[in-house]
């Protein structure tokens, strides 16, 4: 039996997780190089091939994918361990890594982080903002929808939200007020790049309300993927567009059309992994989101 060297395990995790040796490096704070001859001299010490080397990054093998859920274990297990080691309840410090969406990272989160940078000053806040194809493994908070099918996350309720649709006063003044769904066949309709909202990618409120089941859905006359810019478009008059109830909508101006027709709850949630609970720091952040009373 061939001892697998632990001090490798990390820099080998990075490697995989990020599928990429270059960015792996660059996250481990190491040349390209070094990190390449330390995974070498894992493989040679081990007499596998833990990677595919692709043109554009790498891939696990089998025995690499037997190898990542063992490694994954231990570096996690020993980062969450490290953290609450050192942690005291009153004085959590250390790098805050946040993944989240645009409009919610924009809208909500900074705005909401005010006190909590001013009480909690030792805290390095790293924010990043993905619109799709989040992965909680990669900070150490997500804010978003649920996730299903992950029991190694903690997934807590933050909010909740349901769509609505909206257009300018401007607008409505030159086009007319929608009086029943089968009007919006003849408005200007500003949708997201597929359908953001809902779990059935095939539902979308601008394009199918009202429709019958045999009829084609309506076109829209500007699509975009950004919330922000789907209510700036909005606001300009350019049309009628479907965004969240937040607050942020809500007191943009825009006027709620067709008021009985809106989507289904959207919860964000406070998401991390299960093997962090103890963690003083995220439960400290968790409550601080509960008491803030901001409200997207």
């Amino acid at each position: 039996m061939r001892p697998i060297d632990l001090s490798k395990l990390r820099p080998f995790y990075m490697a995989a997780r990020e599928g990429n040796i270059t960015k792996a490096a660059r996250k481990l704070n190491v040349t390209q190089p070094s990190l390449s001859e330390l995974i070498s001299d894992l493989e040679y010490n081990l007499k596998v091939q833990l990677f595919e080397r692709l043109p554009r990054g790498v891939r696990l093998t089998p025995q690499g994918e037997r190898l990542y859920l063992y490694a994954r274990k231990v570096v996690e297990e020993h980062e969450a361990f490290e953290e609450s080691f050192y942690e005291k309840e009153d004085n959590i410090r250390g790098e805050l890594k946040i993944i989240t969406y645009p409009f919610v990272g924009a809208e909500w989160l900074i705005p909401s982080l005010n006190k909590f940078i001013k009480n909690y000053p030792a805290v390095d806040i790293k924010i990043h903002l993905e619109p799709e194809n989040i992965n909680p493994a990669e900070a150490d908070i997500t804010l978003a929808t649920y996730i299903p099918h992950q029991p190694h996350l903690i997934q807590k309720p933050l909010f909740s939200a349901r769509t609505h649709l909206f257009a300018s006063k401007d607008y409505l003044k030159r086009y007319g007020i929608p009086q029943t769904p089968e009007d919006l066949d003849n408005h200007r309709l500003i949708t997201y790049r597929g359908n953001y909202y809902s779990t059935d990618r095939s539902i979308n409120l601008l394009l199918h309300t009202g429709l019958k089941a045999n009829e084609p859905l309506r076109k829209s006359k500007l699509e975009i993927d950004s919330l922000n810019g789907m209510m700036n478009a909005a606001l300009q008059g350019y049309g009628i567009v479907e965004l969240p109830n937040y607050q942020v909508v809500l007191n943009s101006g825009l006027e709620i059309v067709l008021p009985n027709i809106y989507g289904e709850d959207i919860m964000l949630y406070y998401i991390f992994l299960a093997n962090r609970k103890n963690s003083k720091k995220l439960n400290k952040v968790y409550e601080y989101f509960l008491k803030s009373g901001i409200k997207l």
